[in-house]
């Protein structure tokens, strides 16, 4: 590795670490913004990764167990909190989701001085998608999030299986005593798989009602309009914008809206009345718009 490419990656790290030094003077600033965004979440793994070192030949040995004990330890919350790689610890280690992850290797992040050393020795699963890094915020409770929140805590999953070792499990919400899962580690496989349902049923909507461009003035209030490119869904088709009204949410959403040929879930259907989706029931026209126009300004109330 250069050292132009060296250099760019320390201050990718030192721009990760500022962010956190932020979110303690002005919670739900950069730092949350790290850990809530999908793409930025990826590029921190990335970066992460690239960064960790391998321990020497005598730390990984010690890391082994003993011959016959078993691989897999199960751990009190006070035994885990020991774990901190703190001096006169051991460690560090981190759980998520009940499961124990060794980040020794990457001691840089999650020990003493490390812009990660708050997860180390606890599970601080919550913490990983709200970015709250507090004591309140630090739990292992993740009820109540939303569906990106539970499909980014999966990736963080993924991230320290295939990249630090897995030692064991902590007893409490996920696992009792002898390891195995709890009611509440059902709850939330459901509430991960039940993500990536709404995720799926998103995109497909997306693709089916590609949001608008927008923007908004003082003097003339907002405009919305369409391409072929709005809202990042290529097509062949413009489209009109139109309020899309979903279950669940106050307020609807510009959408554009196919205007010709076959309703998009039925396209088969003969004969159609060549309405496009217009005719959806979950849509409704902009007042004082010609219906008809790819573009749409308006004063909101």
């Amino acid at each position: 590795m250069n050292g132009f490419i060296k250099l760019l990656l320390a201050t990718a790290v030192g721009v990760a670490v500022v962010g956190v030094a932020i979110h303690e003077v002005w919670p739900g600033s950069l730092a949350s913004v790290v850990m809530k965004s999908e793409g930025v979440r990826a590029a921190v793994m990335a970066l992460h990764n690239l960064l960790l070192v391998p321990g020497t030949q005598q730390e990984q040995e010690q890391e082994q167990p003993p011959p016959g004990v078993k691989k897999e330890r199960i751990f009190t919350v006070e035994e885990l909190a020991r774990y901190d790689g703190r001096e006169g610890n051991k460690g560090p280690y981190l759980a998520l989701l009940g499961r124990v992850y060794n980040v020794k290797k990457g001691k840089k992040f999650y020990g003493t001085g490390g812009g990660y050393e708050f997860f180390s020795g606890r599970d601080g699963s919550r913490a990983f998608v709200t970015g709250d890094f507090t004591e309140e915020g630090l739990i292992d409770d993740i009820s109540g999030l939303t569906s990106s929140d539970y499909i980014g805590l999966d990736e963080w999953t993924k991230f320290y299986e295939s990249d630090y070792k897995y030692v064991g499990k902590v007893i409490g919400r996920f696992y009792n005593e002898k390891g195995e899962p709890t009611s509440y580690y059902y709850d939330v496989q459901r509430w991960i798989s039940q993500a990536y349902n709404d995720k799926e049923n998103e995109n497909k909507e997306k693709k089916m009602f590609p949001p608008c461009n927008s923007e908004w003035a003082p003097e003339s209030g907002t405009r919305v309009w369409c391409t072929t490119r709005s809202g990042g869904v290529g097509r062949d088709w413009v489209g009109v914008p139109r309020k899309l009204y979903n279950p669940g949410h106050s307020k609807p959403r510009c959408a554009c809206v196919k205007d010709f040929g076959p309703p998009s879930h039925d396209p088969t259907r003969m004969p159609h009345d060549d309405n496009g989706d217009l005719d959806h029931p979950n849509l409704e026209e902009y007042p004082g718009c010609i219906s008809d126009q790819p573009t749409c300004t308006f004063k909101e109330d």
